[in-house]
């Protein structure tokens, strides 16, 4: 429920209005089943992994351990930047929503640019397992919200049904089928290009099943979640678009104005501005019901605020998750202080406020508006989407990596591996299109950077090229690349090689191998056996307490490093790496 409430946020309401109008309702369903194909295809390879390996910071520490290790900072630069511009951007958007009930500029500022950060920022504070009358604070507001979001989106769907059913449209509307607005593409075909970035956005944040593996409950209900939720995201946004396009002609001088055409104000039925521009409520005001659009521009403020919510928690995971095993210079160790956490809940308070702070101010560009203004706040808002793509990509290209190092040491795997062989049935692993890898992995890692470097670009093929449309397309991959290779000066590492050795590969294995905590007292019963250790059978660094099927049980022979200090969420305090370290003594 945290993934889908990372997921649902404004571009099921909103940002297919943009699609519509330049593509016309073809252009957007085809927009909507191609990225749904690419999602899936994403997200089976994510899924194996995680259900094998659900580690810690795991986007970074699976393109370390399989493709890179300069290109995991790179991406875990990527995946930060991502969620803390969102964290700002969807604050604007729930502001912007509030104008349907003609908000004073005053009162969006106190209320969206003051308040709601303030709240968000609080309840990230309170942590995923501070306990509230026995409730984990965090973990159930991001539950409930989730749960909210989707009954928003599948009663908005079944509301669409219900008005169509009522009116007199018929299938008019559906029947332009794909089209193209001259103003943003001259043939259907760059239509369509110019529309698959523009949905792909709204399928941003799917992968978070990976960053939040590591406190799944158990094995069974991370296998289910990471199995379905690009399935359910898929069907349950081609639901609601297809409603929508049953409603809303592409016409419509309502819709909301594309990235790339012309600033223009259009005057339509709602008199000098339309009310809103959001697919979903055009339908229900132009059907005569004002109370019902006015109840579902709050479930979108509510949307935008909870995505906002998670952005922020996403955001500082991936900031704690990088800084906390920073070594290799001397000048970048003051940044380990963001690798740490507030002894009292476990929180990573430091990348938390960071990943706050970085893009807060964001919000108050808007109040001096003008068009400069508009196009940085859109400048912000896709690059962070490119930058997530681009983590698409790579993760895509681990597990492809992942996956041929696993067949060219398949034999030695199974013998002393059996869980990790995915060529078998002892694998522990479980995916709907298992039988089908690497083909679902390279499909998303093919088109992930066909979108990024070229569907994203469709913006100035048709219209004058500008500095803002260049660097809303490509700014983002040429900011990382420079990055990338300012690294590779600097660390002079090559990337992952695929080792005949098999002895290297069970190496990166044992890295990845963490064990998740088995009971709530998991660190009082711990403690319990290292006070009954005798004799120095191994040595452990303590951070988290994991359970593996591979992992011997016996704690009898226990020597234990006592410097590891834990938080109360089984978080270390002192920064070090993860879990038990096993190591021979």
């Amino acid at each position: 429920m945290i993934t889908a409430s990372a997921v649902i946020g404004i571009t099921i309401f909103y940002s297919d209005g943009e699609a519509l109008e330049v593509a016309g309702p073809g252009g957007t369903l085809l927009a909507y089943v191609i990225v749904s194909i690419v999602t899936i295809c994403v997200l089976e390879g994510v899924s194996e992994m995680i259900q094998i390996f659900p580690a810690p910071n795991a986007i970074m520490e699976y393109i370390r351990a399989f493709v890179d290790p300069d290109l995991a900072w790179v991406m875990g630069v990527a995946y930060w930047y991502t969620y803390s511009s969102i964290f700002a951007t969807l604050i604007v958007a729930a502001a912007s929503f509030s104008e349907y009930w003609n908000l004073s500029q005053f009162w969006q500022t106190v209320t969206f640019y003051g308040f709601a950060p303030v709240v968000i920022l609080f309840i990230n504070f309170a942590g995923v397992k501070l306990k509230i009358h026995a409730f984990k604070y965090f973990g159930w507001i991001e539950t409930v919200g989730g749960i909210l979001k989707i009954c928003i989106v599948f009663g908005g769907g079944i509301f669409m049904y219900v008005i169509h059913a009522k009116g007199d449209i018929g299938s008019a509307y559906i029947k332009a089928g794909l089209t193209n607005n001259p103003t943003f593409a001259t043939n259907n075909s760059i239509a369509a290009c110019y529309v698959i970035p523009i949905i792909s956005y709204g399928f941003i944040s799917v992968e978070m099943i990976a960053v939040t593996a590591f406190e799944a409950r158990d094995l069974n209900s991370l296998r289910k979640s990471s199995q379905l939720i690009a399935y359910f995201i898929s069907a349950l946004y081609l639901f609601c678009v297809i409603g929508e396009l049953l409603n809303v002609e592409w016409t419509n001088e309502a819709l909301p104005e594309s990235f790339g055409g012309l600033h223009t104000d259009h005057a339509g039925v709602y008199g000098e501005r339309p009310r809103s521009r959001a697919v979903i409520i055009i339908a229900a005001l132009e059907a005569g019901y004002p109370k019902t659009s006015g109840f579902l521009n709050g479930c979108m403020i509510f949307a935008a605020l909870s995505a906002s919510n998670t952005a922020l928690y996403i955001a500082s995971r991936s900031l704690y998750g990088m800084t906390r095993t920073i070594r290799p210079w001397k000048c970048f160790r003051g940044l380990r202080v963001l690798g740490s956490v507030w002894h009292r809940n476990g929180v990573p308070m430091w990348a938390l406020l960071i990943s706050a702070v970085a893009f807060v101010w964001l919000p108050f560009l808007e109040l001096k508006g003008g068009y400069a203004i508009a196009n940085l706040l859109q400048i912000m808002s896709i690059t962070s989407c490119v930058s997530c793509l681009l983590v698409w990509a790579f993760l895509c290209l681990a597990f492809i990596r992942y996956h041929a190092w696993l067949k060219k040491h398949k034999e030695a795997v199974a013998d002393k591996y059996p869980e990790y062989n995915r060529f078998a049935e002892t694998g522990q692993a479980s995916t709907f299109l298992a039988g089908l890898q690497p083909l679902p992995a390279w499909i998303g890692f093919v088109t992930c950077l066909v979108i990024v470097f070229i569907f994203a670009t469709a913006t100035w093929w048709n219209t004058p090229i500008s500095f803002t449309k260049v660097a809303t397309s490509s700014g983002s991959p040429i900011v990382l690349t420079s990055f990338f290779i300012i690294l590779k000066l600097i660390t002079r590492r090559t990337h992952i090689k695929l080792d005949d050795d098999v002895d290297a590969l069970f190496k990166v294995l044992e890295h990845l191998r963490y064990i998740k905590p088995e009971r709530r007292d998991v660190r009082r019963s711990t403690r319990q056996h290292m006070e009954r250790a005798e004799g120095n059978t191994f040595g452990f660094r303590a951070l988290w307490v994991f359970r593996s099927p591979m992992l011997r049980q016996d704690t009898t022979n226990l020597q234990v490093n006592q410097n590891s200090g834990f938080g109360p969420n089984g978080i270390a305090t002192d920064g070090t790496d993860h879990a038990f370290e096993m190591q021979p003594v």
